[in-house]
C-alpha cells in the first residue's frame, strides 16, 4: 500500500467519523483516536510512514494560522494578561514542573525528560472550544482558552528546537538558551508583522477570491519557511501573520465574498489536517507500545494535570494581583480542566528525530498521555460546564427544539397517513381519526413555536440565523445554476455573488434580525402598502 493511498484512506476514515459523531454523543477527535486506534490494529495496515521535518512543515503552519486568523484582537487585548501569564511563564513552568516530574518517576536523562514536558506543554483548543460553541460559553472564556492555546503552541515550538538541538549535542547554556529564545521569538514576530502587513496591502488591491485565498496559503508557509531560513521562530511568524490577515486584512481589504471563502477554506483545513492527526494517535499509539508503556503513561498524566492546576490557579492568582481584578471562579476551573492536549504534542512527536535516545518511548509516552487527555478531560468537560452553571444554553431553546421537533414528527405522520389512505390501505373512518390526532398534535407545537419566536428575542435570533443561512446558500446554488445553463454572464454572476455575500456577513456580523428590519423598512419605501380593495 503505496503512502498516498494510506493518506487518502485515513481522509476517508476521518470524514466517515465526523460523519458517524453527528448521531453520537462523542466528541469528534476523541472518535478519531479511537478509530485510530481500530485502524491500526488491523494486520493489513503498515506503519505510517513518519518524515520528521515533513510533519512539522506541513500540519504546523495550517493549523496555527486557521487558529489566528479566527481570534477577535479587541477581545484578546482585553483578557492579555491572564493569556499572556498562561502562555508565557505558565508554558515554563509547565516545563520546569513536568521536567522535575519526569526526573522523579522515571530513569530518563535531563535533557530527554525536558524535551519530553516540552512536547507535552501545548494545549489544544479544537474540541474545548467545539464544545463552548455547543454550549454558548462566554466570549471572554473562549479568548482566554484560544489565545494561551495559541502562544503557548508558539512558546513551546520554540522551546522545542532549543532542546532538540541539546539533545544533538550541542552545548547550550542557560544563559544562552534564554538568549536564543527571545532572538527566535522576536525575530519570528517581525518576520510575521512584515510578511502579515505587505500581504495586507496586497489584498486591498486585488479582487479575486481565489487568488486571495491562495495568497493566504502561501502566507502561512511562506511566513514559517521565511521565518526558519533566517533561523527566527516559524511558529510565532505564522501566529503574527494570522493575527493580521484575521484583525485587518480581512475586514479592510476583502470583499464579503472572499471573507467568506477564506473562512471556508481554512475550516476546511483545519478539519482535515487535525482528522489526519488525531487519526495518527490511535495508529501511532499501538505501534509505539501503549500497553507496554501503560504503567508510566497513566504516571505522566497525572503529572501533567497536577502541573496544570499548579500552573493556572497560580497564574490567576497573579492576574488578580497584577490588575486588581478577578476571572468568575468557574472560569477558572474550566481554563484548568479544558487545557487538553492534542494536535500540537502529535506532530513534535511524530516530529522526533532519528537521532533522539529513545525516540519510541517518548514517542508513546507523549500519544498516550494525549490518548487519555482528549479521553478524559473531553468527555468529562461538558458535564464540569453544567456543573458550573456556564451552559447559556437557555430552557425556552430546549422548548423550541422540543416543539420543533414534535412539529415534524406529526408532519412526517400526515404525510405517511396520506400515502396509506390514497394506497387504500386503511378505512376512511380510521384515517379521519388518526388525521385530526396528528393535525392537532402539530397545530399544537405549531403555536408553540409561533410563540417562543415571537416573544423571546434570543430564540427569534437563532432561527433567524440558521434559516437566512440556508436562504441565502440556496441563492448562491441558484445563481451558480443559472451561470452553468448559461442563462447569466461571468460578470453579472460575480456582481450578484457579491451582493449576496454581503448580505450574508452583513447580517453574521451585524445580526440577523436587524438586516432583516432593514430589509422590510426598504421594501416598504420601494412597495409603499396601497389603500385599494381587492378586486
Amino acid at each position: 500500500m503505496s503512502e498516498t493511498v494510506l493518506l487518502v484512506e485515513l481522509l476517508v476514515v476521518a470524514i466517515v467519523v465526523a460523519i458517524i459523531v453527528k448521531y453520537v454523543r462523542l466528541p469528534y477527535t476523541i472518535a478519531l483516536v479511537l478509530a485510530g486506534v481500530f485502524v491500526g490494529l488491523l494486520p493489513e495496515v503498515p506503519a505510517f510512514p513518519v518524515d520528521p521535518h515533513l510533519w512539522l512543515l506541513l500540519f504546523l503552519p495550517p493549523l496555527l494560522f486557521e487558529g489566528t486568523i479566527n481570534m477577535d484582537l479587541e477581545l484578546l487585548k482585553r483578557y492579555a494578561t491572564p493569556v499572556g501569564l498562561l502562555a508565557l511563564p505558565g508554558t515554563l513552568a509547565s516545563v520546569a514542573l513536568l521536567t522535575a516530574a519526569f526526573l522523579l518517576l522515571f530513569a530518563l536523562p535531563v535533557p530527554l525528560a525536558v524535551l519530553l514536558a516540552v512536547m507535552l506543554s501545548p494545549t489544544d483548543p479544537v474540541s474545548v472550544l467545539a464544545t463552548f460553541k455547543e454550549y454558548g460559553v462566554a466570549r471572554g472564556l473562549q479568548t482566554i482558552v484560544e489565545g494561551e492555546s495559541v502562544f503557548n503552541d508558539g512558546v513551546a515550538v520554540v522551546l522545542y528546537v532549543i532542546v532538540l538541538a541539546w539533545v544533538g549535542g550541542d552545548a547550550v547554556t542557560v544563559a544562552e538558551g534564554i538568549v536564543e529564545f527571545v532572538k527566535v521569538v522576536a525575530g519570528g514576530a517581525l518576520v510575521g508583522l512584515v510578511l502579515g502587513y505587505l500581504t495586507h496591502r496586497l489584498y486591498s488591491v486585488i479582487d479575486d477570491n481565489l487568488i486571495e485565498v491562495g495568497l493566504s496559503l502561501a502566507l502561512a508557509y511562506g511566513a514559517y519557511l521565511v521565518a526558519e531560513r533566517l533561523e527566527v521562530s516559524g511558529v510565532i511568524a505564522v501566529v503574527v501573520a494570522g493575527l493580521i490577515i484575521g484583525n485587518y486584512g480581512r475586514i479592510f481589504s476583502m470583499s464579503p465574498s472572499t471573507r467568506l471563502s477564506l473562512t471556508h477554506f481554512w475550516e476546511v483545513a483545519a478539519f482535515l489536517i487535525n482528522g489526519l492527526l488525531f487519526l495518527m494517535i490511535g495508529l501511532t499509539v499501538e505501534r509505539g507500545g501503549l500497553f507496554s508503556y501503560a504503567g508510566q503513561i497513566g504516571l505522566v498524566f497525572v503529572a501533567m494535570l497536577v502541573a496544570r492546576a499548579l500552573i493556572v490557579y497560580g497564574s490567576i492568582g497573579g492576574y488578580r494581583l497584577l490588575s486588581g481584578r478577578r476571572l468568575p471562579d468557574g472560569w477558572v476551573h474550566v481554563v484548568n480542566w479544558g487545557g487538553l492536549r492534542g494536535s500540537i504534542p502529535v506532530a513534535l512527536a511524530l516530529g522526533l528525530p532519528v537521532f533522539v535516545a529513545q525516540v519510541d518511548h517518548l514517542r508513546a509516552i507523549t500519544l498516550g498521555a494525549v490518548f487519555l487527555s482528549l479521553l478524559v478531560q473531553g468527555i468529562t468537560l461538558k458535564p464540569l460546564l453544567r456543573r458550573l452553571g456556564l451552559v447559556r444554553r437557555p430552557q425556552l431553546q430546549e422548548e423550541f427544539e422540543r416543539a420543533q421537533g414534535l412539529a415534524m414528527a406529526a408532519r412526517a405522520a400526515l404525510n405517511e397517513l396520506e400515502w396509506l389512505h390514497g394506497r387504500g390501505e386503511i378505512s376512511d373512518s380510521l384515517y379521519r381519526k388518526l388525521n385530526r390526532y396528528f393535525e392537532a398534535v402539530r397545530e399544537e407545537n405549531a403555536d408553540a413555536l409561533a410563540s417562543l419566536t415571537e416573544d423571546h428575542g434570543a430564540v427569534r435570533r437563532r432561527q433567524l440565523a440558521r434559516v437566512s443561512t440556508q436562504l441565502f446558500a440556496a441563492e448562491r446554488s441558484a445563481l451558480d445554476e443559472a451561470l452553468r445553463r448559461g442563462l447569466l454572464s461571468e460578470e453579472v454572476w460575480r456582481e450578484l455573488k457579491r451582493e449576496v455575500d454581503a448580505r450574508l456577513v452583513e447580517g453574521e456580523e451585524a445580526g440577523w434580525e436587524r438586516l432583516w428590519e432593514e430589509e422590510q423598512v426598504d421594501l416598504e419605501e420601494t412597495f409603499p402598502p396601497q389603500d385599494v380593495e381587492p378586486r
